[in-house]
């Protein structure tokens, strides 16, 4: 045995340590509470860090390193495959950095439902289910839905002006999620394959029209059976531009939320903000945005949330007096959970409807909603 591994743990100091020393000053309150997600992450989140990251994979795979050529050349062909599929994890990651964030901004709005530190528990108990049916869902998302996910002030405020440029940025947002969404749904099973018990077997691929061939994979899925997963420069190319563009996009996000969080009373400014869609991440002064406080925005909510209430009385005249309901204003549904614990409700919710942007309604003794 190892004279190195003998040592190991004689003297040595714990890893845990009993406080994250000034850092707790960031992540705490006074009381030693807990801040929120938001608040604490408009700090610590790097896009560049993840960028560098995920071009340090593509420099090597473009230009590979003079110890590269000094390998066999199976040994090459291996080493290739393992950097494409840590490049398809890096994106995996940010696909699920960027879903974990949806569901983050969308828990902002429930903090009298649900504390800070049983947000920071739903976040890091989140399933991958949770994620997939965040994408799964995309496609049917609205420009509001969208524009309320980037942080943006309500659409019907706005100008002619304003709602033009976001209105135009939400439809191409949407269009990069439904790419997203469209690769993270195609490798999330060759990515749980790599990363838990590593399942995942390289071999190449020829297309029978073009006679090019690229880089794939076989990996056992959870019912034992053998896929295959190609993946060809275009492919492997767009990964690379996915990874940098989902750490654009959460930067932009953070901006705007970070920005719309500050709002204390509705206001019209000019904002020099990054807008996601042709002038890409680029500050532009966008004039005359409306900025309702997040109050005006919950109250807003809670009239739409109404309305639909309104239009679904029948269904709700079934439900048991004094139960509360969640009622998603996007797709207009009233959810099939109900009952008198609003925290149930809120956690049911938001397992089943990751980051929509539902309303909690109590049933009134008349048969109608009201505050819960």
């Amino acid at each position: 045995m190892s004279s190195n591994l003998l040592r190991i743990g004689k003297g040595a100091k714990p890893w845990i340590l009993a406080s994250a020393g000034p850092t707790d000053k960031i992540l705490k309150d006074s009381n030693g509470k807990l801040h929120s997600f938001s608040e604490i992450l408009y700090q610590f989140y790097s896009s560049d860090a993840h960028m560098f990251m995920a071009g340090c994979l593509k420099e090597i795979l473009d230009n590979p390193p003079r110890r590269f050529y000094a390998l066999s050349l199976p040994l090459q062909e291996k080493a290739r495959h393992l950097l494409v599929l840590e490049l398809a994890s890096k994106f995996c990651e940010n696909a699920e950095a960027l879903a974990a964030f949806a569901l983050a901004f969308a828990t902002q709005f429930y903090m009298d439902g649900l504390s800070p530190e049983e947000v920071w528990k739903k976040l890091a108990q989140y399933q991958t289910v949770e994620i997939v049916n965040f994408y799964r869902s995309i496609k049917r998302k609205g420009p509001n839905y969208i524009a309320n996910l980037a942080g943006y002030p309500p659409l019907d405020l706005q100008g002619s002006q304003s709602k033009a440029v976001l209105l135009r940025s939400t439809r191409q947002l949407a269009g990069y999620l439904n790419l997203v969404a469209e690769y993270y749904m195609n490798l999330r099973e060759l990515y749980n394959a790599y990363k838990h018990g590593f399942r995942v077997f390289p071999a190449r691929h020829t297309d029978q029209t073009t006679r090019q061939e690229s880089v794939t994979f076989t990996y056992i899925d959870r019912d034992a059976q053998a896929i295959a997963v190609s993946l060809d420069d275009n492919r492997v190319r767009e990964l690379y531009d996915l990874c940098v563009g989902i750490s654009q996009l959460l930067h932009l996000m953070l901006e705007w939320h970070r920005f719309r969080l500050k709002i204390n009373k509705r206001t019209r400014l000019d904002a020099q903000l990054p807008v996601f869609g042709k002038s890409a991440y680029k500050d532009h002064t966008i004039r005359g945005l409306v900025f309702p406080t997040l109050m005006q925005i919950g109250d807003a909510r809670k009239a739409k949330a109404d309305e639909i209430a309104m239009q679904k009385s029948i269904e709700i005249s079934k439900l048991p007096r004094g139960d509360v309901i969640a009622i998603d204003i996007d797709t207009e549904e009233i959810l099939p959970y109900h009952s008198r614990d609003v925290s149930d409700i809120i956690k049911q919710a938001m397992d089943s409807h990751p980051g929509a942007r539902l309303v909690f309604r109590r049933i009134t003794p008349d048969g109608k909603v009201g505050q819960y």
